[in-house]
């Protein structure tokens, strides 16, 4: 089983974005270098190479239209700053201007997001190498730049090229992630069901994974949705990928829909067995969703590895032997829980099973996408004006002060490289870029991945360098550095660091010889621009989380209450839109990822920066959980309806609405002191007297002989909506309870 895990994750590296943009990207950097050594002209190949180098870090998933606007705006400024740094190269006092300017100004494209981030650093990456250059005159820079320039020109012919090659490979590989991440979910989810779990602990890594699902569903719906709503892509590859996220999307909400009082079933079933098997059962769901995204990423088909039906049936005979076990319907209204959890089980299996179907292609014919389902209300609209940013020009923005950071922290790297005569002040400067985030946990971490990866990479490099001098092992060890390096540079920094510095310290081999200088100078430059980035995070206007949980906060819960209003509106016999209960649904996701986000980053703060972090991780459960819950609400009635409505249900849907209006004022300072708690509810004891009845009816049909009745079903109905708005009673009574205690 360990060796097929370990081949399904180097199938999953492969087929990954991550590998193809990394061998891409080593392509579009080595062939330049290739040609010119060929020609007798390495070093106008190694501008050319940085040139292609800087672009494709601009080179982003997205739509056609995003990239290729990227690519050109991408290309026009990394030209433009290289031909400026070469010369002011002379002019140390212009220069530090210079470096201050662009720094500033590079940083601040963050406004425009990632893409806009990723323009900035390519931009910052080329004004850096060009510091390391000894250009002597005007002419040698206008060369030097157009090499850079060319560079640029290669790598965006290359991408469009690739893209009009295998347009759909992107949407396959994230949609493909997307898939695999889900099941990871699912697996941290199974773990309720081992026996003497640790429940609040692994709602830590459930919650900690739903804020990679929600990155990867919203890369999705960024590459498919808006390629489908602009483009009105209607071939069967785009449509079975349209069906296959649409039905993942479901499957993710069905997933958290199995949400119970995992402590109570415990309780009252862990000597039974029916834990076991219920935690057997969906990790072989786990194993088909990895079948399935592993085939999508790759363009394959995938075929059912387990009989899922089979396992289901199992599982159904044990309920039924510990219902037949408890003597009246009362005791065996306990069982509930476990015939619900099998029911969302078996319409998780459904969707699997469609899923595959769909990966082959087969009944697309058959199936067709909701046309009431408006797309492109599910993408973000991404502004990309003068406005936005001068609207950022302000100390209350995080990307100014970061801007100002930056700019700061590179200008005195830059004076500190020159007054200590260092030969390649250019590291030093190139560390501070890379490790300096927005907010100071990414910024410390990624100071200890630089420097790990640093010192490990210089040891490889120095040892290699020691065993051989054969020209073309260091050649071919260089090629798979810069694979190595470009692969893992979005997802595992310190390896991604390990990869470039042999890769840098090979590339200074061949060009200046002077092996273990190299090394230890490349470690004491990352050590010096590391402790600059640390110490400007630390002192320059810092942005520490808590100021911001606040409004996360706020947000998650506006959108749970918004969420649960358009489910319960359903129960009164309104009409709600599938659109509307999707957008309900997603905003809630989104809010609980960025909340949960935000308090991770908070918890790689100092201590002494970190307030209520256990009152805070308490209410961001409370949450999680009762959307949980109102997914189940909203699950019952996608797949039985509401034929039993009561008015009950009208009221405790107005007091819980009340409820989480006081919650929200309890999260502002201003409004805290007008809080006023609804008195509690008696509006459940005409529900519970009301189920009880229906339970006595019940039980009198069954000593009569009687099979299914409308009573059964209204009995079954009552009681599945009676538990869920009781459970999010008790949590919204919790998070009064958390909040009350939090001191802002």
């Amino acid at each position: 089983m360990r060796t097929e895990n370990w081949i399904n994750n180097i199938k999953t590296f492969l087929y990954s974005y991550h590998f193809s943009n990394g061998l891409r990207t080593t392509i579009s950097v080595v062939v330049p270098s290739l040609v010119c050594a060929a020609l007798g002209e390495l070093g106008l190949g190694i501008a050319m190479s940085m040139g292609a180098l800087c672009t494709a870090l601009s080179d982003v998933p997205g739509t056609i239209v995003h990239k290729r606007n990227g690519l050109i705006i991408s290309t026009v400024l990394i030209f433009l700053t290289a031909l400026a740094t070469g010369l002011l190269i002379p002019y140390h006092i212009p220069m530090v201007i210079w470096i201050a300017g662009c720094c500033f100004f590079f940083a601040m494209l963050l406004v425009y997001g990632n893409r806009g981030g990723n323009i900035g650093t390519g931009c910052l990456l080329v004004l850096v190498s060009m510091l390391g250059e000894s250009l002597q005159s005007p002419s040698t820079v206008f060369l030097h730049a157009g090499m850079v320039l060319l560079g640029s020109i290669w790598y965006s012919f290359l991408a469009l090229l690739l893209w009009q090659i295998r347009p759909y490979l992107n949407v396959q590989q994230a949609l493909g992630d997307c898939i695999l991440q889900t099941a990871r979910y699912l697996e941290l989810r199974a773990n309720f069901y081992t026996p003497g779990v640790d429940v609040e602990e692994n709602y830590r890594t459930v919650l900690a994974q739903q804020v990679l699902v929600n990155e990867k569903q919203e890369n999705v719906r960024e590459l498919l949705l808006k390629r489908r709503s602009d483009q009105q892509g209607t071939t069967s590859i785009n449509k079975s990928m349209v069906l296959i996220f649409l039905d993942m999307v479901d499957l993710q909400e069905q997933i958290m829909a199995s949400q119970t009082d995992y402590k109570a079933l415990q309780r009252d079933f862990k000597d039974s067995g029916i834990l076991h098997q219920f935690h057997t059962l969906i990790l072989d769901y786990v194993e088909e969703l990895k079948t399935i995204g592993l085939a999508v990423a790759a363009g394959q088909r995938s075929l059912p590895k387990s009989n899922l039906k089979l396992g289901m049936e199992k599982v159904r005979r044990t309920i039924a032997e510990i219902t037949l076990q408890l003597p009246t319907l009362k005791e065996r209204t306990r069982t509930m829980p476990l015939t619900n959890i099998l029911q969302n089980l078996q319409d998780m299996a459904q969707r699997i099973y469609n899923l595959h179907r769909l990966t082959r292609l087969e009944r697309l014919k058959d199936e067709s996408i909701d046309p009431n389902l408006e797309l492109s209300k599910f993408t973000t609209k991404n502004k990309y004006d003068f406005e936005t940013f001068k609207d950022n020009l302000t100390f209350r923005s995080h990307i100014f002060r970061h801007a100002i950071r930056v700019s700061l922290a590179t200008v005195a790297g830059y004076v500190l490289g020159m007054s200590l005569h260092l030969d390649r002040v250019y590291w030093i400067l190139l560390t501070i870029i890379v490790i300096l985030k927005p907010g100071f946990g990414l910024t410390r971490s990624r100071s200890i991945q630089r420097l790990i990866g640093t010192i490990t990479g210089a040891l490889f490099a120095a040892g290699l360098l020691y065993l051989t001098k054969n020209p073309t092992i260091i050649f071919i060890s260089m090629l798979l550095c810069i694979l190595g390096a470009y692969s893992f540079m979005s997802f595992r920094y310190t390896l991604s660091v390990f990869f470039v510095t042999p890769f840098i310290i090979f590339l200074l081999h061949f060009l200046h010889p002077s092996d273990l200088y190299n090394a230890a100078q490349r470690v004491l430059d990352t050590f010096i621009g590391g402790t600059l980035a640390f110490v400007a995070n630390m002192v320059l206007w810092p942005s520490w989380e808590r100021n911001f949980l606040p409004d996360y906060m706020q947000k998650m819960l506006q959108s749970n209450k918004h969420y649960f209003e358009v489910v319960m509106s359903v129960y009164a016999k309104e009409t709600v839109t599938v659109t509307d209960f999707k957008l309900a649904r997603k905003a809630t996701y989104v809010a609980s990822a960025n909340m949960m986000a935000a308090f991770q980053r908070m918890l790689s703060e100092p201590k002494s920066k970190q307030h209520n972090a256990s009152r805070v991780y308490h209410f961001v459960v409370l949450n999680h959980t009762m959307t949980s819950h109102t997914a189940a609400l909203g699950a019952y009635y996608l797949h039985h309806g509401v034929q039993f409505p009561r008015p009950e249900y009208q009221e405790v849907t107005n007091y819980l609405l009340h409820y989480m209006d006081q919650l929200m004022l309890l999260l502002n300072d201003k409004t805290a002191k007008d809080v006023n708690l609804p008195p509690p509810l008696n509006t459940f004891e005409h529900l519970d007297q009301h189920l009880e009845e229906l339970v006595k009816l019940r039980q009198q049909e069954i000593n009569d002989g009687q099979g299914p009745t409308a009573t059964r079903d209204e009995m079954l109905e009552t009681k599945q909506v009676h538990d869920q708005l009781m459970a999010i009673l008790a949590l919204v009574k919790d998070m009064g309870k958390a909040l009350s205690g939090t001191e802002k």
